[in-house]
């Protein structure tokens, strides 16, 4: 299993490279309707992105484009993965 600091990493290049079956897998239900929320002001679109670890497996990441948008997430081990439960934008 990756560590959450792996994940967390792995997830932010996956929104840079838009792999979405990759990202899919990273919320749990109730985070799937928050992320869901949260993104309808547009998808983020970003050549970069840095991670802010914040303790409690809590993260921001910043997606660094022509703007850049800052995206806070709660995860929680699900079995043997990390996930995504709660999410906001900054």
């Amino acid at each position: 299993m990756a560590d959450l600091k792996e994940t967390q990493n792995r997830h932010g290049q996956d929104v840079v490279s838009g792999n979405m079956a990759g990202l899919m897998g990273d919320f749990t239900p109730a985070g799937m309707a928050k992320v869901m929320a949260t993104m309808a002001a547009g998808p983020i679109t970003a050549t970069s992105f840095e991670a802010k670890d914040l303790g409690n497996n809590e993260v921001e990441i910043s997606y660094i484009g022509d703007t850049t948008r800052v995206v806070w997430s709660k995860w929680i081990q699900v079995g043997d993965k990390w996930q995504i439960d709660d999410v906001a934008q900054r």
